[in-house]
């Protein structure tokens, strides 16, 4: 799904009352911002089921979404930040620690 469409399906969401509380702390640093803790109503309205997800704005800004202590997807994520013509391996192969 088209990033820009994801932010603001999440952006209605939060802003219809869908969240009376944030469920994530969030960390800014330049124009990327962390969000960690319960991200799956984010990622979700976007059409992932995944357990993390990367925004970008066509203003350079970029949000990543991944739930507490899931070191495995701010790993992912972050390789969608730094290279953002990174394909999903073939091979599916995940992340794991070194």
């Amino acid at each position: 799904m088209h990033p820009a469409w994801l932010a603001a399906i999440a952006l209605g969401v939060v802003a219809s009352g869908g969240c009376s509380t944030s469920p994530f702390v969030s960390y800014r640093n330049g124009p990327v911002t962390l969000y960690i803790g319960d991200v799956r109503h984010v990622c979700a309205a976007g059409g992932s089921e995944n357990r993390g997800c990367t925004v970008r704005y066509p203003n350079g800004r970029v949000e990543v979404y991944c739930s507490d202590r899931d070191y495995e997807c701010l790993a992912h994520e972050l390789r969608h930040v730094v290279d953002p013509t990174w394909q999903h391996d073939l091979d599916y192969r995940s992340v794991s620690a070194r």
